[in-house]
């Protein structure tokens, strides 16, 4: 599992307005419709993470399905997602369009993506700076 990565503006937090208008517009990504849910194989337990407003889907053309991924956070006024999802371009391959969804969400809302370690990503080669 990979490290979270976050779209964010630091010195002017996204408000949701502004992050409902840009996931409205960009393709490959879309609101949440309901909550998520998985069974863990160990103990069989049934694990349902509500959906929160704000909280996107992205598409993946491999599997041709949504998949839960990005969690909005008002609080901080920013999205986090796994960087699991974009490894493939993390790894050099800048036609991910998955990479190509998060990035150009950044561009739209003068963002960067960050990870954890305040590192920033170049979103035109999605290495660190």
């Amino acid at each position: 599992m990979g490290a979270s990565l976050i779209i964010e503006r630091p010195s002017n937090p996204i408000t949701l307005h502004e992050w409902q208008q840009v996931v409205s517009e960009v393709e490959g990504i879309r609101f949440s419709e309901e909550s998520t849910s998985a069974t863990n194989p160990q103990t069989g337990e049934e694990i349902t993470i509500k959906k929160l407003e704000g909280d996107a889907e992205l598409y993946d053309d491999e599997s041709g399905a949504w998949h839960p991924a990005i969690m909005w956070r008002e609080h901080r006024g920013a999205a986090s997602f796994n960087s699991g999802i974009v490894g493939r371009a993390l790894y050099g391959d800048l036609e991910d369009p998955i990479w190509q969804c998060v990035s150009s969400v950044a561009r739209r809302l003068s963002a960067q993506i960050s990870g954890e370690e305040g590192e920033i990503y170049n979103l035109d080669t999605a290495k660190p700076e």
